[in-house]
């Protein structure tokens, strides 16, 4: 049988990894973006398009985790720079795409990232990598949970 204490101790250790880790990840993110020449936002932008092209702006708003009028000014940054183009698609449906400058530009960029992210995730012991998907996801049904909880109390 568990103790108690060494389980509340457990529990408070493995909360601030997860807060160190969200906010070193975030470090590592920022001081990449910086050292390729990007902003936050543009390296965001970039790297959701280079994943998936052509996304509507309500979509790369999820994928890039920026709120709407952030990316509309980052997105116009970027379309001045020539490296992406939107399409309208109707009143309020458009399009982001890569042009062939903003292609050039992710596969300079991007897609050494994503590997680097490939590499570090391919370093992990087999027994994490069999167990952090699953791990993930319910500390974050979880926080959810817990997060929604708060926001009813509060009444929003």
């Amino acid at each position: 049988m568990e103790d108690k204490s060494s389980r509340e101790d457990l529990v408070s250790k493995a909360a601030y990894a997860m807060n160190v880790f969200y906010e070193r990840a975030n470090e590592l993110y920022h001081d990449v973006a910086r050292s390729l020449g990007l902003s936050d936002s543009a390296f965001d932008i970039l790297y959701a398009l280079y994943s998936e092209d052509g996304q509507r702006q309500s979509e790369l708003c999820k994928t890039s985790m920026m709120p709407k009028q952030t990316l509309a000014s980052s997105v116009r940054k970027l379309e001045e720079q020539g490296l992406v183009r939107v399409k309208n698609e109707g009143r309020k449906v458009s399009r982001v795409f890569l042009t062939p400058a903003g292609s050039e530009c992710a596969n300079k960029t991007i897609a050494p990232v994503m590997q680097a992210e490939v590499d570090a995730v391919t370093a992990l012991p087999r027994e994490v990598l069999e167990l952090l998907p699953e791990t993930l996801d319910s500390y974050l049904d979880a926080l959810d949970r817990g997060f929604r909880a708060l926001r009813e109390e509060q009444g929003h």
